[in-house]
């Protein structure tokens, strides 16, 4: 008789005659778990994408960006009108006497110095450039009255006494003072060039004097103006201890000498001061006795207007160096700049002065 049975066994485990109902999926918690892994990995992403990020190369302005920006810049450079040039003198050379301090002498051994960077692309047959930029100096002497070089050389090496002293061709307090100071802190051989370059000068000829001098003199706690007085109109343009004195003595100076001569006003850049800590500050925000160092380019900028005309040249503002990238552009000592710095600098200086030169 024929077997009509299957011979299909059942699965183990069945049992006879019952079937196993088939699972049907849980959607709601499969989407549900489904989102919830999306939105952590969305956001292992987005925290992984900033770490990569914050780990990036840090940008830093370069030399060619201040062209590009534009930046918001305070110049003025002022031209005497060719009717008041002494035709019968100008021999059709432009001479440029420069007075400056460390920043615009660092890197002279290699030739280049912000000065070496200047002299290179606008000294020709027909633009001269005495560099007199003397490293350890200062704008403003430290006495108000006249010390000896005994008690402080460093007086006769400030603007006035090197200014004076050239013109009447005599250095003998200057080689005097030399005896004083620190040749182990002081460059002695570039001062002694530098005297020589000044016993040269003869100001009938010069056409322009350059002041470039950095923050040292806001650093050291110098005087922008004379405070010492009862009536700040009075006695304010007789005091070489001061940044507005130092500069008007000069320029009265020189104009019973030569009207002709114009003078340029170089801003001190950017730079960092110590507070009482030891830490690094900001000069823009920090009083070191007389101010921040902009009451320094204040002064120099309006309060000497009020007295002669002085073209001003705004490094402070015209290079991007500021409290945010000055790690960047300054050597260790927070006012030296580096070679970046310097030829950013000497771009500012030959894009504005060619105007003149």
């Amino acid at each position: 008789m024929q077997n009509n049975r299957s011979n299909h066994k059942r699965p183990s485990g069945a049992k006879g005659g019952s079937h196993k109902k088939r699972r049907v999926p849980n959607y709601p918690r499969i989407i549900g778990w489904s989102l919830g892994l999306i939105l952590v990995i969305a956001v292992i992403s987005i925290v992984l994408r900033i770490i990569i990020w914050d780990k990036g190369v840090e940008y830093t302005m370069t030399a060619e960006d201040y062209e590009r920006i534009k930046l918001d810049t305070v110049d003025n450079i002022l031209l005497w009108p060719s009717e008041q040039i002494n035709t019968e003198t100008y021999d059709g050379v432009t001479e440029v006497l420069v007075f400056g301090n460390d920043s615009f002498y660092e890197g002279s051994k290699k030739g280049e110095s912000i000065m070496d960077g200047f002299r290179k692309e606008v000294e020709s047959d027909k633009v001269k450039i005495y560099d007199c930029c003397l490293p350890g100096t200062y704008l403003t002497s430290f006495n108000e009255t006249e010390a000896s070089p005994e008690e402080c050389p460093d007086d006769y090496f400030t603007l006035f006494w090197l200014m004076f002293s050239s013109y009447t061709k005599d250095f003998s307090k200057q080689n005097t003072a030399l005896n004083y100071l620190d040749s182990s802190k002081y460059d002695i051989d570039r001062y002694k060039e530098v005297i020589t370059i000044l016993d040269g000068i003869n100001y009938e000829n010069i056409d322009v004097i350059m002041l470039c001098y950095d923050g040292h003199d806001y650093l050291y706690g110098k005087k922008p103006i004379n405070y010492n007085i009862d009536n700040p109109d009075d006695a304010q343009t007789e005091n070489v201890a001061t940044t507005l004195g130092a500069i008007y003595v000069l320029c009265n100076f020189v104009n019973d000498i030569n009207p002709n001569i114009q003078f340029v006003f170089v801003s001190p850049a950017f730079c960092y001061a110590e507070n009482e800590n030891g830490k690094k500050v900001s000069s823009a925000k920090y009083d070191t006795g007389y101010g921040t160092i902009g009451e320094y380019i204040y002064t120099a900028r309006y309060t000497i207007s009020n007295y002669y005309p002085v073209s001003y040249v705004d490094i402070y503002n015209g290079v991007l160096i500021n409290e945010d990238n000055g790690n960047h552009y300054l050597e260790k000592d927070g006012i030296t700049p580096n070679e970046k710095a310097r030829k950013m600098i000497t771009d500012r200086l030959v894009y504005l002065l060619k105007e003149r030169l």
